[in-house]
């Protein structure tokens, strides 16, 4: 087929975009790395008074234990006031020391996998979710082991927990199983080496890239070919190919999703043990995820009909909600109204906080009140008004393990 002068010239034109695109992207890159003073991020470090909070003790408590000498051979570092700066590594080794065991589920609690999805771009589904992520990580020492799957080839949220490697494996390599193995190497070591350790010491992060849109291309063209299910397996990828092989290794798994639906969203509705809709509270996004609604019992009948076993739960999160917005106000009255229980209690309120933390690529739990671009009184309301959607979360996810109803029942 001969390609016509005109496609040509558009080809050029997008080739010449491209370049532009990419020399933009390495300025923003290059931006951001001055702006956090390194090329390595770094989790914000707490005070003495906040350890002791988080490890359930007061600050005499913490004291008697440094005269002790029982933290010595930690690596605890002293600001510039001379007190203690300590690191969530810090707070976490302590909490060994003091004999406060970690809450991780049991080998008989289902690990959790949270696909945070909207066919409506722009209602603050990353940004939501490296939230949720970090407040779960951050805010209690129950040290979740949470990793974070970035299945948007577009990368929002790997920018937010940007890998060492400059050419790191990336979910899609390990879907479309175009990795070859070195000699001893199990495929278990790869896909578990994958999911890259992040500053938050119990987050680890899959990260995407822009090469991952050929899973599709590559699903299309087994499917075109007349390759029955039983051999492609294309909907099966995320889960045999990712998840099974480190489950043992997580207790919470958060999956990104691109705003399309495409062969990768039916991955991770196959993967999934419960669903998190963002809802932003404006008549346009709201009406366009009731249609997406509409059809969502269609689409997950495909992955129901090849073996999926139904949702733990299934929620709506109201995001960026702007309190004494009487529009705003009247539609989240709706959502209730609509879906009653299945809205979680607290929404996401808009904030000056999390606006300046995700300009930085940052969660609002990275940040002291000192170094945010937003005010104290912004930052310290954000993180409280995550951590109350967290809380619900928590207990959404916990009603699901075993091990929590046996605590129940024994109390």
């Amino acid at each position: 087929m001969t390609i016509t002068q005109n496609a040509l010239s558009t080809y050029k034109l997008l080739k010449a975009t491209a370049k532009v695109a990419e020399e933009s992207l390495e300025g923003r890159i290059q931006h951001y790395r001055a702006h956090i003073k390194s090329d390595e991020k770094e989790l914000r470090t707490y005070t003495q008074k906040a350890a002791a909070d988080l490890l359930g003790c007061n600050n005499r408590t913490l004291k008697r234990r440094h005269d002790q000498g029982d933290f010595d051979h930690l690596d605890i570092k002293k600001g510039a006031n001379g007190h203690y700066a300590y690191t969530l590594s810090n707070i976490y080794q302590m909490a060994d020391i003091m004999g406060i065991p970690a809450d991780n589920r049991t080998a008989d609690d289902k690990l959790q996998v949270i696909v945070v999805n909207s066919l409506k771009g722009g209602c603050g589904k990353t940004t939501s979710l490296v939230n949720i992520a970090a407040a779960l990580a951050t805010t209690n020492i129950k040290r979740y082991r949470i990793g974070i799957i970035d299945l948007d080839p577009q990368g929002s949220s790997t920018s937010f927990f940007p890998p060492a490697e400059p050419d790191p494996i990336t979910v899609g390599d390990l879907m479309r199983d175009c990795i070859d193995l070195e000699d001893g190497e199990t495929w278990e070591e790869v896909v578990s080496s994958a999911f890259v350790t992040t500053h938050i010491p119990n987050i680890r992060f899959l990260p995407s890239g822009m090469d991952d849109f050929y899973f599709e291309h590559e699903t299309a063209t087994q499917l075109k070919e007349g390759k029955g299910y039983e051999v492609s397996q294309h909907y099966h990828k995320l889960l045999d190919k990712v998840i099974k092989p480190v489950e043992d290794q997580f207790d919470i798994i958060l999956i990104d999703t691109a705003p399309s639906l495409n062969f990768m969203f039916y991955n991770a509705l196959m993967a999934s043990t419960s669903m998190l809709i963002p809802v932003h509270p404006e008549a346009v996004d709201f009406d366009a995820n009731n249609k997406y609604l509409k059809r969502l019992g269609e689409i997950y009948h495909t992955v129901a009909a090849l073996g999926h076993n139904g949702w733990d739960f299934m929620q709506f999160l109201v995001t960026n909600y702007v309190k004494g917005n009487h529009s705003q106000r009247d539609i989240v009255k709706d959502v209730r109204s609509a879906f009653g229980r299945q809205v979680m209690s607290y929404p996401i309120n808009h904030s000056s906080a999390i606006t300046a933390s995700s300009s930085s690529f940052n969660t609002i739990f990275d940040q002291k009140t000192s170094d945010s671009l937003a005010s104290r009184e912004s930052l310290i309301k954000s993180q409280e008004n995550i951590k109350d959607v967290v809380d619900e979360l928590e207990m959404l996810i916990r009603s699901n393990w075993s091990s929590t109803q046996c605590q129940l029942e024994t109390a």
